[in-house]
Order: C-alpha cells, then structure tokens, then sequence
C-alpha cells in the first residue's frame, strides 16, 4: 500500500513479464503489469482521472465525422461520454523500457494499442494518465521527441479500468506499435506490428 496525495493504492495482482520484443531496430521490453485499486480518492485525483473516461476526441471524431457534425458538436459528444470516477476505481499499469539499436534518428510510439483478456482495448495516447519517462516525451506521434541512436527510454502507462468491465485477473495482453519512420525524413522504414503475451498460470 502506498499514499501519495491522490488516495490509497492497493496492489490487486502482479504480472512479471520481463520479456523484450524486437520490430528492429526498435527493442521493446515488457517488465511489469499491474492491477491497482485506488481508494480515498481526492476531488481534483476524481477530476483529472474523469477526463480519461468516455471517448477521447479522436475516438468521437470516428464515430461522429459520418453525421455531419461540427468539431464542437464532436467535443460535446466526446465530454458528454466522460463518467464520474466513484470512491474507488482500479487501473492497470504497464512498465516497459524501448531501446533504438540503430545508428540514426528514428519516430517511433511503441504502444499505439493496448489488449488485455483479449477484450478490454485501449488507445494509449489519448487514455494513459501516468505520464512519466517515455511517455512523457509527447502522447501524439508527431509531438514526441525522437529516439536519438542508442537511446533507451523507461516508460509507465497508467489505463483506468471501467467498473463495468468486471476484469478479475490477467489472461492475456497484447499490443500494437507505431510503423517506424526516420527521425529526419519521415521516410517509412517498418511497419507497425502487434505482439501478445499470455498471462495464465504466471
């Protein structure tokens, strides 16, 4: 159990992965994923974590642009679909590491795309709330920063849980890349690929 000035947490089940998964260059290692119950919620911990629910504006655009709405008509549907956090909420927490073995430049978002139980799906830029690390170097595609040769990054996704979800443990996770593209002439150098990782029995 740790405080920190959100609330309580209580670790509900560990998963160690530890395991690297190459789109070469690009390395991507999977060290941990969690389920965290967060209770004693603060209003502003309630308020900020709101904003991660419901549809993400991108996800509204896709299911709106058909009826002709405006892009304020999309904002409204999409803050119309945000639900109010209760006294306690569980997320997942994915902790990862991704190293560039190449000796240039290169774009590169590792989780675009997020499974878990081969049900429950994410869309990691508009849906994390932990920015730390990699993730903290830009949650769009084009705002991040670029991986530098060799550079390895430690990243933490954070990814709430909706109460009707009813997810009790961890069977499988898999994710979605980003293609890889270079750093300076955008060029496409590989496309994206999707990795999974069965969970049971570990």
């Amino acid at each position: 159990m740790r405080q920190k000035n959100w609330g309580t947490f209580r670790l509900l089940e560990t998963k160690s992965i530890n395991e690297a998964f190459e789109l070469a260059p690009m390395v991507i290692t999977v060290k941990d994923i969690r389920r965290i119950q967060l209770s004693s919620l603060t209003d502003e911990a309630k308020e900020e974590l709101k904003s991660y629910t419901g549809l993400s504006f991108e996800e509204a655009y896709s299911v709106y642009y058909k009826e002709n709405l405006s892009m304020e008509e999309i904002d409204q549907q999409a803050a119309l679909s945000k639900t109010d956090i209760d006294e306690e909420v569980s997320y997942l927490e994915i902790t990862y590491s991704v190293e560039n073995k190449d000796s240039k430049e290169l774009q590169f978002f590792s989780m675009e795309n997020v499974t878990f139980n081969d049900d429950l799906t994410y869309d990691v830029p508009s849906k994390n709330f932990i920015h730390s690390g990699d993730t903290f170097m830009g949650t769009k595609k084009i705002s991040r920063l670029d991986y530098q040769p060799g550079e390895l990054r430690k990243g933490t996704i954070g990814l709430l849980v909706d109460p009707e979800a009813k997810l009790d443990w961890l069977d499988s996770f898999s994710f979605t890349t980003d293609d890889i593209a270079d750093g300076e002439s955008h060029e496409l150098l590989v496309d994206g690929t999707s990795f999974e990782i069965p969970l049971k029995g570990m």
